[in-house]
């Protein structure tokens, strides 16, 4: 079905190139295990998790259950990345957000551990964040502008083999080169938004250039609308021209879009048939690749920015100029 691609991070730990995302909406209970479960039976070997999701239990139930119906599997052949959450970036928060996503799995570690944002907030107990008068995250400045006591406790579990790799999401240059002098352990992934509306190339680069796995989540784009023209990635005449020509999804198209830049890439779905399928293999020609590179040089739209929620916002200068949603 797929070609089994993987990366080597800078520890040499090997990773699936093609990761399962497993965010689900709030109210879809059930609909996380049933598609880990799917994913795992088509031969997915990477699940990207996070405590924000909600949905860990379903994650770790839908691997035993899979484990158990497939002895010739063994744990270590299933790569699992989950992340910590903003407020928890506190040292002991850190550590505590670690040992509940294992314990909500049911794991005895996780194969990636990331900083889900690079915004630290003001906690509201272990299990929320704390919201301001202004329905806003209670964002923690000190935490927000050095992230060192946070990094040390990921070093700390690191250590520990709570994760065999850590790393960070959402992270920008400046972010990545403050980090570089204070971290005794480098990142070993960014995962970031990427898809051809937005390349990111510039740090795509960067993580390339400093043994850093760049990671695509929302690499098929979103059915969100770009503010300025109205465009949406799914309607773009010279993505689906490739994918018509060569008897493919659009989805396919993109994906080996992404893995012949290089990185990981994170496709999400609750539908079987369209997991299915986007596990499948296929190679862009260089007239194809390169046509891709193009529309991505001409469109610029970040989708995933959560700044309303946040009351931060990691991208004020694309939010200025209406290139961030």
């Amino acid at each position: 079905m797929s070609s089994g691609k993987t990366f080597t991070l800078s520890n040499g730990v090997t990773i699936p190139a093609v990761g399962f995302g497993t965010f689900a909406s709030e109210g879809s209970k059930g609909e996380t295990y049933a598609a880990v479960t799917a994913a795992l039976n088509i031969g997915y070997r990477h699940l990207d998790c996070a405590w924000f999701y909600l949905n860990e239990d379903e994650v770790g139930e839908g691997i035993r259950d899979f484990l158990k119906a497939n002895p010739s599997v063994k744990r270590s052949d299933i790569f699992v990345t989950t992340k910590v959450w903003n407020h928890l970036h506190r040292y002991d928060d850190v550590l505590w957000s670690i040992n509940d996503s294992l314990e909500r799995m049911k794991l005895d570690y996780v194969d990636l551990f990331l900083v889900h944002w690079p915004i630290a907030a003001e906690k509201d107990g272990q299990e929320k964040p704390k919201i301001g008068p202004d329905g806003k995250y209670v964002i923690l400045k000190d935490l927000t502008e050095n992230h060192e006591e946070t990094w040390r406790a990921m070093e700390k579990l690191y250590a520990d083999g709570k994760a065999k790799a850590i790393g960070v999401s959402n992270w920008t240059i400046p972010q990545l080169e403050a980090m570089a002098k204070f971290a005794k352990v480098q990142p070993m992934v960014n995962q970031i938004e990427i898809h051809p509306f937005l390349a990111n190339d510039e740090l795509v680069q960067y993580c390339f250039s400093h043994n850093i796995l760049p990671q695509a989540y929302s690499p098929l784009g979103s059915q969100n609308q770009v503010p300025t023209t109205g465009e949406r990635v799914s309607e773009n005449k010279t993505l689906n021209d490739i994918a018509e020509k060569g008897g493919n999804t659009l989805a396919q198209v993109l994906i080996a879009w992404g893995l012949r830049r290089g990185y990981s890439v994170l496709p999400k779905s609750s539908n079987p048939k369209r997991i299915e399928s986007n596990f499948k293999s296929i190679e862009l020609n260089d007239a194809d690749f390169e046509a891709v590179n193009e529309v991505a040089k001409t469109h610029h739209c970040r989708f995933v920015n959560m700044r309303d929620t946040f009351g931060y916002d990691v991208w004020p200068e694309e939010t200025a100029s209406g290139l961030s949603i």
